[in-house]
């Protein structure tokens, strides 16, 4: 079931048909892009402010699971594979913002992995509405993927 419903934010996300796909194009970015405005010039879209949001979620989403990984070595392994994620994907939007605000560890193994799911399920859930509400295709069809990476890692827990 959760399957098919990021499947289905995949393709509403995408905001465009099938036919508008070139796999032939070079390489699709996640930099603003144009849509037609009401007097049917170019408008730009601006995206800064949700990429700057979801860079902001998923290094909250890091941090922590880096922060179980090095207390809990009993779990580290759980861990890890979340922590990588959301490297990946902060570094497909630019990078991980600078913090001076520290995630502690969570006091116990099963706290830690309690956290973990808590915060998943939050930052799938920000991917999503991120991806809907994004105004370059290109980044929703890139915010939906992540979504679906981080639906599809948390079956492991």
């Amino acid at each position: 079931m959760l399957g098919a419903a990021v499947g289905a934010v995949v393709v509403a996300a995408a905001g465009c048909s099938a036919s508008s796909l070139d796999p032939t194009s070079d390489d699709p970015t996640i930099t603003p892009t144009s849509s037609p405005s009401a007097d049917g010039e170019p408008a730009a879209v601006d995206d800064t402010a949700l990429v700057g949001a979801v860079l902001a979620a998923l290094a909250v989403a890091h941090r922590s699971a880096r922060a179980d990984a090095r207390a809990h070595q009993e779990v580290a392994a759980t861990l890890r594979p979340f922590e990588r994620l959301h490297l990946v994907h902060a570094r497909e939007l630019g990078d991980l913002p600078r913090s001076t605000n520290g995630v502690g560890p969570s006091a116990s193994p099963a706290q830690a992995l309690a956290r973990l799911g808590r915060r998943e399920e939050r930052l799938q859930r920000t991917l999503v509405e991120a991806a809907t509400s994004a105004g370059s295709g290109a980044l929703a069809q890139t915010l939906a993927s992540m979504a679906g990476a981080v639906a599809q890692l948390r079956t492991t827990l």
